[in-house]
């Protein structure tokens, strides 16, 4: 049983694995480096971390090429959107599918996102630590401005990029809510698989939100002692009872 190999596992034991991700060391060294604004700072890891996907080497090697540019000059709308079409073309870690990452990032700056006609860009500017506080809230705005679902995984893996530049700016940890959802990729689809051997999307998002309550660890935080320990768990083809 997967929670039986896991049992010793706490949250303090997450957050220092986390602590060592390498894309949380590259934007630990992007803030203590670049000097950007805070508020600019996390809203370009929200709006990268939107356009993470179908990349063309590893997350890891993404993340460190992200954090190595210079971003200081780009502190408006139309200039961070120029520089990001600059750089989906040349970088050498997302080059697929740029039109479509470009439409997601026009929705993020420019689209309407209350009744006053802000964009969640100028409404981000100002709230960044009410949007730490409550990440929930976070999940739910970013879903809204692209229409997507709040358990879409580049919307919870967003949320999580949010939190590890959020740790630099504010020195201390929020904790994520237990209310976001695990980001169901192939490693958990395959452990799930190992463990459990067949059930529903549903089913698998349950049973990762049981395992996060027996453990007493937030889901998003789980996602770490899972990708840590995964080599070892997949080599287990125990059936779960």
């Amino acid at each position: 049983m997967l929670y039986r190999k896991l049992k010793d596992y706490t949250l303090k034991d997450a957050i220092l694995f986390e602590e060592k991700d390498k894309q949380f060391l590259a934007l630990k060294k992007m803030y203590k480096i670049k000097r950007i604004p805070d508020n600019l700072y996390l809203f370009l890891i929200i709006a990268n971390a939107l356009i993470s996907f179908q990349l063309s080497w590893t997350g890891e090697n993404y993340w460190i090429e992200f954090s190595n540019w210079d971003w200081n000059k780009y502190k408006n709308k139309s200039s961070i959107l120029i520089e990001f079409e600059n750089l989906l073309k040349n970088w050498k870690n997302n080059r697929r599918f740029v039109n479509m990452k470009l439409k997601r990032l026009k929705k993020l700056l420019f689209n309407e996102y209350n009744l006053y006609w802000q964009t969640f860009f100028n409404y981000f500017m100002w709230n960044i630590e009410f949007y730490y506080r409550k990440m929930n809230i976070l999940a739910e705005d970013l879903a809204n401005i692209m229409s997507q679902n709040k358990k879409a995984k580049t919307i919870v893996f967003a949320v999580k990029m949010f939190s590890y530049g959020a740790r630099n700016v504010f020195w201390y940890l929020e904790k994520f809510p237990n209310t976001l959802i695990i980001p169901l990729d192939s490693r958990l689809k395959k452990l799930y698989k190992t463990y459990v051997w067949f059930g529903s999307k549903k089913d698998m998002e349950n049973y990762y939100l049981d395992l996060s309550k027996k453990l007493n660890i937030p889901s998003l935080h789980l996602d770490a002692i899972l990708w840590v320990n995964y080599n070892k768990l997949i080599k287990n083809n125990c059936v779960e009872i």
